[in-house]
């Protein structure tokens, strides 16, 4: 499964690879000249075309993906496929509801009487599909958004994350994706709603592997300093290693820096062996021993 996870991410980042396409260079063979009939330039258009294409693609590759965990039929209408998604878990039905607004876009992009237009800042797709009249109005900011998501929840699918976090990052993408929606239709009409557990930052982690901790009967607690107290402003994610099993847990879902014990699972890191994270990992901890009486330079 590691090539698929691999390839899912790489392809919802985006392709980096130098295409060889044809070169298109004038050669004049004879003296005389001749013009040809040039149609003139149309208005640049503002509708944001890399977006679009980035939510087609988007959904694109989410579609393969979940279509090789089930197995699924590949000639399945995608609204079929959408209601036979799993949903054991809030992390399913988040990854659910991001394939449906995709569906969406993705459907009436490609549609003979789709339309896409930008009207006062909302990027405005509409179309009637096999008699379903489906839309989606967002922002420009909510097309940047939905593509994100995506390629977060495809890119941890090889990252040691717990479900838990996956599921913490994805609830507040869509809850900001929703917030971008300014009209939404397909065959069910409204989106689902889901409630947060936890505030969570999904803009930037800090990292730490060294906490100081403590555990009793019930708890684990972590020694957080004064100046870190405020996860608003310092949003960590403790690697802590308890009993050959390594735990990654957010800072927002302590109480006073504890943990009861009987979540703690909730919060193992996934990974091979239970405790070794991916070489890419190196990178993000650095740990240089400081040479005694020697300058800092």
């Amino acid at each position: 499964m590691t090539l698929l996870f691999d390839l899912v991410a790489n392809l919802s980042a985006g392709s980096a690879n130098r295409l060889s396409l044809p070169e298109y260079r004038q050669i004049e063979m004879y003296s005389k000249r001749r013009l040809l009939s040039i149609a003139a330039a149309e208005e640049p258009s503002e509708v944001p075309l890399s977006r679009i294409g980035g939510l087609c693609q988007a959904f694109l590759v989410l579609d393969a993906f979940l279509a090789s965990q089930s197995q699924a039929d590949e000639t399945m209408p995608t609204w079929r496929r959408y209601l036979e998604l799993p949903r054991t878990n809030t992390g399913e039905r988040l990854v659910a509801e991001l394939y449906r607004v995709l569906r969406v876009a993705r459907t009436v992009a490609f549609h003979p009487q789709g339309a896409i237009e930008m009207q006062n800042g909302v990027v405005r797709i509409k179309g009637t599909v096999n008699k379903v009249v489906m839309i989606l109005d967002l922002s420009s900011a909510g097309l940047m958004l939905l593509e994100s998501a995506v390629a977060y929840y495809l890119d941890s699918r090889r990252q040691p994350y717990p479900d838990a976090y996956v599921e913490a990052m994805l609830l507040e993408y869509f809850q900001d994706i929703i917030n971008e929606i300014r009209r939404y239709s397909d065959e069910g009409r409204s989106l689902y709603q889901f409630r947060p557990k936890h505030a969570f930052n999904r803009h930037f982690r800090f990292d730490c592997d060294n906490p100081k901790t403590r555990l009793d009967d019930e708890n684990l607690e972590i020694e957080i300093g004064a100046a870190q107290r405020n996860p608003a402003l310092y949003p960590i994610d403790f690697f802590i290693t308890l009993g050959d099993v390594l735990h990654i847990i957010p800072v927002e879902v302590l109480v006073d820096g504890k943990l009861p014990l009987a979540e703690m699972g909730r919060w193992r890191a996934r990974t091979p062996d239970g405790v070794t994270l991916p070489a890419s990992f190196r990178a993000r901890f650095g740990h240089d021993t400081a040479a005694v009486n020697q300058p800092m330079t």
